[in-house]
């Protein structure tokens, strides 16, 4: 008795546990880094409609609107316009409880701390208009049908069709998988002939969830009637703008880039879903089977759009940590006897593996070219990356040793669990550091494939400079006018959105602006350089991937720092607005 009280609060607690990390890791910070031009332009949609502006919304109107709505009632600002996916993604903790029945009480709990943890997700409920909303939505509906709540279910729908393109790859992956599974790998007759008698839909069910569905639509859509129609059409324009990734010529980035944040990011979860699926085809699982399936299916449309982004594996998502927490529990039994041995056990293979990290980071960061390898001959005749390799290898080999003499002198049990427990301890801090780094939270700027790319830099100098200005001008910030001249930059719009600002496609420059602000090719006009002042910001950051060698992902991978291609942009000020200038006033 005491035993059956005591589970269900240490799983209540550490539920309670994974529901903090979620909502503590998705608003720690939120606002700190600036809006990027591809965040800027949903976030400025948003901020247009509540200045009455009537601006064209993209095919994304739940973000749009939904996020208009809380500029209404709070503020405009990064934090603000990121707090509605920051959302979306925290409350995804929640969704393994509508799963229990199927995959039990560990593997849910698992799948809510990977919910609350996950690096891909994490960093894209920490980005103002990304997949997050769709992938949440479409997770709860699925949960709400199969709870048999249609009414949640139907409303959960209509937010997923509102909240972009990325709903169409996610239902196409599933409706394939679902297609095929049976029929390369049938059922037995048993569950075939209980599955037939159960249909999946009932056609009452599917009318009273579509009239939800409907509803909410219709509902957010307009804005509960505040919004214009545009909301209701750009919904319907996400499966064309889809569509049109497919067209040939379409920019994406290399595939390359998705199947190394795999790797980097979700190491611990493709070594893991590997070992499930070799264990579940022998066994003929069924679960693992068709999750394998739509593993493939899902990385293979993410592949092959031509318009891919990495945010494009959020689909590969659930299936790949599925699969992996399946395997994940199959590790968490109570130790067997000899509780201190099989501890030493764990915190020996920790200490090997550690030891081989720090050399492992020794070749990674400071790679050589091949000259400096030859001068730098290490005692026994290898170069110094030759000896630092050799020591990683040996640490290896080393921990495998330990293993097997354990086993073979001690006991095999002590073996097995203390070395597995020891690597998926290791490999869960891995996968916090990578989550911490994908979200921008750690004390360094990196820089991150899960991030929209080109990033903004000085924002915040820029407005800090501006702000002072206008301070010393008129006692008050922001007031000062701003003239713009020859940019195009959105994340400048979502800057500039207080103040009072003229934007001119051309390179020239109209009136006597307090603040004029132009490209560095602008550096020496006859009226700026007369009249004003400039200073150089850094504007805008490209993270050189294309020129990447194996060398430099290896040295990626363990520091997140990458060379970059800078925008640079000038901020003129009126002369007469300085200090020195007033002082020489009569």
């Amino acid at each position: 008795m005491t035993d059956s009280s005591r589970r269900p609060n240490l799983e209540t607690i550490l539920f309670v546990l994974a529901v903090f990390l979620a909502f503590a890791l998705r608003l720690l910070r939120l606002g700190e880094v600036p809006l990027s031009d591809d965040e800027a332009r949903w976030a400025m949609q948003a901020f247009d409609f509540t200045k009455g502006l009537h601006p064209v919304i993209g095919p994304q109107p739940a973000y749009v609107l939904l996020t208009a709505l809380v500029f209404y009632v709070l503020q405009a600002s990064n934090f603000t316009a990121r707090l509605v996916p920051a959302l979306a993604g925290a409350v995804l903790v929640f969704a393994p409880l509508f799963f229990r029945d199927r995959l039990g009480n560990k593997v849910a709990l698992v799948l809510s701390f990977v919910l609350a943890l996950e690096p891909g997700l994490l960093a894209l409920s920490r980005q103002a208009g990304s997949p997050i909303m769709v992938f949440s939505a479409f997770v709860f509906a699925w949960g709400f049908w199969r709870a048999g709540n249609l009414r949640g279910a139907g409303i959960m729908a209509g937010i997923a069709l509102l909240s972009g393109p990325a709903l169409w790859p996610g239902l196409v992956g599933l409706a394939i998988a679902s297609f095929i599974a049976p029929r390369l790998f049938p059922a037995p007759e048993q569950e075939s002939s209980d599955t037939e008698k159960k249909p999946l839909f009932d056609r009452q069910q599917l009318i009273t969830a579509g009239s939800y569905a409907l509803g909410t639509y219709l509902a957010i859509g307009s804005l509960f009637l505040l919004a214009t129609p545009g909301g209701l059409s750009a919904g319907l324009a996400s499966l064309p703008a889809y569509l049109g990734g497919w067209a040939p010529g379409s920019e994406g980035v290399s595939g390359l880039y998705l199947l190394v944040a795999l790797v980097v990011y979700e190491f611990l979860a493709v070594a893991l879903a590997i070992i499930a699926l070799v264990r579940g085809i022998r066994q003929q699982d069924q679960l693992v089977i068709f999750l394998g399936l739509w593993l493939a299916v899902a990385l293979a449309i993410a592949l092959l759009y031509p318009s891919r982004q990495v945010a494009d594996l959020i689909w590969v998502l659930i299936p790949l940590w599925l699969l992996a927490a399946l395997e994940f529990v199959r590790y968490l039994n109570p130790i067997r006897g000899n509780v201190w041995e099989t501890v030493g056990m764990t915190a020996l293979t920790i200490a090997i593996l550690i030891f081989a990290l720090f050399n492992f980071l020794t070749i990674a960061i400071s790679p050589m070219d091949m000259s400096a390898v030859v001068r730098n001959i290490g005692p026994i005749g290898l170069t110094n990356a030759q000896v630092y390799w050799s020591v990683v290898i040996g640490s290896l080999l080393l921990l495998g040793a330990s293993v097997a003499l354990v086993g073979y002198g001690w006991s095999m049990d002590v073996a097995y669990q203390g070395s597995t427990w020891g690597l998926l301890i290791a490999f869960v801090f891995y996968t916090m550091s990578a989550s911490l780094a994908a979200a921008d939270l750690r004390t360094r700027p990196s820089q991150e494939l899960w991030s929209p790319s080109p990033e903004t830099i000085q924002a915040e100098a820029l407005l800090n400079q501006m702000n002072d200005l206008s301070r010393w001008d008129k006692g008050v910030a922001g007031v000062l006018d701003v003239f713009v001249s020859g940019l195009d930059s959105p994340a400048l719009h979502w800057a500039l959105r207080d103040w009072n600002v003229t934007y001119s496609t051309a390179p020239t420059l109209t009136g006597t602006p307090s603040f004029v602000i132009s490209s560095t090719d602008q550096l020496s006009t006859p009226e700026l350089s007369k009249a004003y002042r400039g200073q150089e910001f850094v504007w805008r950051g490209y993270p050189d991937w294309n020129s990447f060698l194996p060398s430099d992902w290896l040295r990626w991978s363990m520091s997140h720092k990458v060379p970059e291609g800078q925008d640079k942009i000038i901020l003129w000020t009126r002369s007469d607005i300085f200090v020195d200038a007033k002082s020489l006033q009569p």
